[in-house]
């Protein structure tokens, strides 16, 4: 508890505004798990747009954006959206568009432009995993009180999972994806902000468990394919071949008994066997709670009849986009010439952000986008090395094949904010 309010003895190292910005980022965390409270989270950001103001001085915030190509390069990304603004036909989409990718902007501006020190950059990593943590067990507590209310296991699963925090379950999933990560990589560096470590691994055993439940299909392959991957090479490099062993079947063991407890998870995976669709069917959507049939739409055949529509489209606005504001509009265009009337009755986007952004900015957007995003980004944390943020940078790039992050508001939060922390935590010498 000292450690999580900077009270114990490594703490005083910090200086005032260290602190007021740790605080800041802890509230702004917190304010993740305030369902309906967009005033609170408001407020807390605009402190941090306060403070990072006054944080260092402007002359540094013009060197660090000089080294820092991937931020300059998010700047102009979000500079191709005001611009859209006046050349779409939708104006008031275009608007509601720029306003919900403010955090495109305002983290790069901010947090983007700041230096954050190895030993605070731990703290705020502890003080995220912490709070993601005591979410998902608030969450978990009323998912067992609509259980025993309504006597259907189908509440401690997915979207009704999550139903406290009014998430969908597959970002806040990518939340726990992050939280997990952090709680490893400080434990590996046996890091100081860590004061009882017994408590740490009990946390991570709940939150693999909690994770499960949430039924990401993508986000549960992206965490096991970060542990298995990183145990392969942490099992060559130090020929630690009968421990790293051990640990992969511990893996395995664990997920097997993950699958027999938690039977209904796994009708989100065998939703990938029925991948056939006709763009006129008019069935219903099927659900990790009842029968799978193949006349159904699921979440594989909705997002592969999508695609193609996406690419279609991507096709005929290759070079400059659609633009923010009407990109919908022509994506619906396409969903009626197919009579594709599942998608129309249910608002349908791209569930691909690649394809989102190709279609609304063209190649030019969709290149800025790439090379700011991840690609430069990925370069450096490779180079720093800094692995924890390779592992972040991968597990959003795979994240975004399957959804729209930058559609809602809690996607365009996670990536602005993780972007930018990711490139004010690098070593200005090394950046």
């Amino acid at each position: 508890m000292r450690s999580i309010l900077l009270l114990d003895p490594t703490a005083k190292i910090f200086s005032l505004r260290e602190k007021a910005l740790y605080f800041l980022l802890a509230a702004f965390f917190i304010s993740l798990g305030l369902p309906d409270m967009p005033v609170v989270q408001n407020v807390v950001i605009g402190g941090i747009v306060v403070l990072s103001l006054f944080y260092n001085p402007f002359r540094e915030k013009a060197r660090l954006l000089k080294d820092r190509k991937e931020i300059v390069l998010m700047l102009l990304f979000f500079l191709m959206h005001i611009v859209s603004v006046f050349f779409s036909v939708n104006r008031d989409e275009a608007m509601k568009m720029l306003a919900l990718r403010a955090p495109l902007l305002v983290f790069p501006l901010t947090i983007g432009l700041l230096y954050i020190r190895n030993g605070l950059k731990e703290r705020i990593l502890l003080a995220f995993s912490i709070i993601i943590t005591l979410i998902s067990v608030a969450c978990l507590v009323y998912a067992i009180h609509r259980y025993r209310q309504f006597n259907d296991t189908g509440h401690l699963y997915d979207d009704s999972l999550t139903l406290l925090i009014h998430m969908q379950s597959i970002y806040f999933a990518m939340f726990v994806n992050m939280a997990l990560f952090s709680y490893i990589y400080l434990l590996r560096k046996k890091s100081f902000a860590i004061e009882y470590i017994g408590l740490a691994y009990l946390s991570i055993a709940f939150l693999l468990v909690f994770h499960f439940m949430l039924a990401s299909r993508i986000a549960i392959i992206i965490l096991y394919s970060v542990f298995l991957v990183y145990g392969m090479i942490y099992i060559v490099r130090r020929r630690k071949y009968l421990e790293g062993s051990v640990v992969i079947l511990g893996l395995i063991i664990g997920a097997v008994l993950l699958v027999k407890f938690f039977p209904k998870t796994m009708n989100r995976f065998n939703e990938l066997n029925y991948p056939g669709y006709q763009f006129n069917n008019h069935g219903v959507e099927s659900h990790y709670n009842m029968d799978l049939t193949a006349d159904q739409w699921n979440g594989a055949n909705i997002r592969l009849a999508v695609w193609k529509c996406g690419r279609e489209l991507a096709a005929k606005y290759w070079l400059l986009g659609a633009q923010l504001g009407d990109k919908q509009d022509r994506l619906t265009d396409v969903y009626r010439s197919k009579g594709f009337d599942f998608a129309i009755d249910t608002h349908r986007n791209m569930h691909n952000n690649y394809l989102d952004i190709f279609c609304t900015f063209g190649v030019i957007g969709f290149l800025i986008f790439l090379l700011g995003y991840l690609v430069i980004p990925l370069r450096k944390a490779i180079r720093e090395p800094d692995t924890l943020a390779v592992i972040i940078l991968l597990s959003l790039a795979v994240a975004m094949l399957t959804e729209t992050y930058m559609d809602r508001t809690i996607g365009c939060l996670m990536l602005g904010f993780f972007l930018s922390f990711i490139s004010a935590a690098q070593d200005p010498k090394t950046a």
